[in-house]
């Protein structure tokens, strides 16, 4: 055969090799992404966020149990139950685990995955180590794929932060990891304000620094308890004033409008919250409350379980915290029917004008793709049918959420994300049904918080019946929060990327300090020369270049 009939033959057969992808890819358009055309490689997946692939493909993965061992139904195990099996029959994905450790010892063993460079397909990560297999070339470059793989409600769920955690998950203009994202205003804070206590003394619910102030002073100095003894402080804190939740001190910084703890724009670009003028104004206020004993003197030694015992002793009246604190104390709800605490907005500084609360960047954790990963798409197919049928239109919790017998199937899978908006639209969903008498649209989560509350309403507030309503139900926690965000009243962390150099080195230092030197100024320490030492030992301690490190990247978000 001749040079001539060797070229035609050759064109022969690529044309029909043509021909027949076109068909395929036609077949595969018509049928709505269900084709059995086949694909390249040893499987072949239909197209779309839920595409089955045929034959099943095996995909590896890492757990992290959590504080303690995952439990499972009897015959089940991390490697087979209830989502396992699904994903296999549902996308053709067969997820195996190929180590499983608990969560105090997980990132060392992430970290020692990442040096060896034995990494599986999918593994969570937190923001120091995505950025280190960043550099190392470890990572899959996801940018085509989340655009051609995401379903319309995990894309929902990834963006509902107006598209910062798929920035922090973004190099040189590439997508390199899903975030797990978080919603920072999950984690505002709120007062808590014994009611029964205003009720007793005449008072009103706080709304301005000065109120707030003046009711700290009337249940320190009132008896608001009734039992004759002077054993009552107006504002609960515990020792280590910021980062817990329960009895911290964020809530009233946001009331002079300092920000501790978080990235805030200023004149020069992003300024550390703790270090604002604005912190000093909150805490010379705490000192004088500390000097007229409106805080326990032993606050520096209590941890917030401590407090929360201090505070269902009727100690407190008052205490900053998130939307579960209720939760800490139902135990004295139905102990004591009459005490009443409700959650409302943090004072602002004057009548009329309100105070932005902090919300802090609530990604902190990274789904990372393996560079070496046959099926980079199969982890984000896995991600949408996690979410759809945890939380989605078909949502089924009771089977892959939490089941009736105490299980935890949500724990199960390799990525999982709760979605941000979800508690607040359940607030709102179960506040509607309790006023209109009517469940009859909640789905199987929010009916089971309208129960509760219901029950609460009704006098039972035993187990979790109190506080589910006063976090669900009429101007509960959620709902208050869900106000900041709607009226704009929120300062939200501005710094969205992986730690610089200097944070990932000092930064934990430089919080012990921050602790320090505020315990010691509420403890009376002469207000401006602890804070002009404060400030320049926090710049010389790498404060200064942290902060620039952290405007040098600021710089190229502008």
């Amino acid at each position: 055969m001749n040079m001539k009939t060797n070229t035609r033959n050759m064109a022969i057969r690529v044309m029909l090799v043509l021909a027949f992808l076109l068909t395929a890819m036609s077949a595969s358009l018509f049928a709505g992404g269900q084709s059995n055309a086949p694909a390249i490689g040893p499987a072949q997946s239909a197209p779309g966020p839920m595409g089955k692939y045929t034959p099943p493909i095996e995909v590896t993965a890492v757990k992290n149990l959590g504080a303690g061992n995952l439990l499972f139904p009897p015959g089940d195990s991390i490697n087979n139950n209830v989502w396992t099996r699904y994903f296999e029959e549902t996308l053709g994905i067969k997820v195996k685990y190929t180590w499983t450790i608990n969560e105090q010892q997980y990132a060392q063993r992430v970290n020692i995955a990442i040096t060896s460079n034995d990494i599986p397909d999918i593994m969570g990560v937190n923001n120091v180590q995505l950025k280190m297999m960043y550099e190392n070339g470890q990572l899959m470059d996801m940018t085509k794929i989340l655009d051609d793989y995401l379903a319309p409600f995990t894309r929902e769920v990834l963006y509902q932060d107006n598209g910062d955690a798929i920035k922090s998950a973004t190099f040189d203009g590439k997508i390199y990891a899903i975030p797990m994202t978080g919603f920072g205003l999950g984690s505002a804070y709120v007062l808590w304000v014994r009611t029964d206590w205003l009720d007793k003394l005449g008072l009103s619910i706080p709304t301005t620094t000065d109120e707030l102030l003046a009711v700290a002073d009337a249940f320190t100095n009132r008896d608001p308890d009734g039992n004759g003894v002077k054993d009552t402080y107006g504002l609960a804190i515990y020792k280590d004033l910021f980062d817990g939740g329960f009895a911290c001190l964020e809530g009233f910084f946001n009331s002079y409008g300092a920000y501790p703890g978080i990235w805030v724009p200023s004149e020069n670009g992003l300024v550390y919250g703790s270090t604002q003028p604005a912190a000093k104004t909150a805490l010379g206020v705490l000192r004088d409350m500390f000097q007229r004993g409106l805080i326990d003197p032993e606050f520096g030694v209590k941890d917030a379980p401590k407090v929360a015992e201090d505070v269902m002793a009727n100690k407190f009246g008052l205490m900053f915290g998130q939307f579960w604190n209720a939760a800490w104390i139902n135990a004295a709800k139905v102990a004591n029917p009459a005490m009443e605490w409700v959650p409302v907005a943090i004072p602002g500084p004057s009548r009329g004008v309100a105070a932005k609360a902090q919300i802090p960047f609530g990604t902190t954790g990274y789904a990372a793709i393996s560079a070496k990963a046959k099926y980079p798409e199969a982890a984000v197919k896995l991600l949408n049918l996690d979410l759809e049928k945890k939380y989605g239109a078909t949502a089924e919790s009771t089977r892959f959420n939490i089941t009736p017998e105490g299980f935890s199937p949500y724990a199960y899978t390799p990525l999982s994300i709760e979605p941000g908006m979800k508690n607040f639209e359940a607030a709102v969903a179960v506040t509607d049904a309790i006023n209109r008498k009517d469940p009859s649209k909640l789905n199987e989560e929010q009916l089971n918080y309208y129960e509760m509350s219901m029950k609460s309403l009704a006098g039972d507030h035993d187990g979790n019946n109190w506080h589910q309503l006063k976090m669900f139900g009429p101007n509960g926690s959620l709902t208050v929060m869900l106000n900041y965000w709607n009226t704009g009243n929120v300062m939200a962390d501005r710094f969205i990327t992986v730690p610089t150099q200097t944070m990932t080195e000092k930064l934990s230092t430089l919080k012990k300090q921050i602790l320090t030197d505020f315990t010691n100024i509420i403890l009376g320490a002469q207000l401006d020369a602890s804070w002009n030492t404060f400030t320049r030992n926090f710049g010389t301690l790498g404060g200064t270049q942290m902060t620039n490190e952290v405007n040098d990247w600021y710089k190229t978000q502008q």
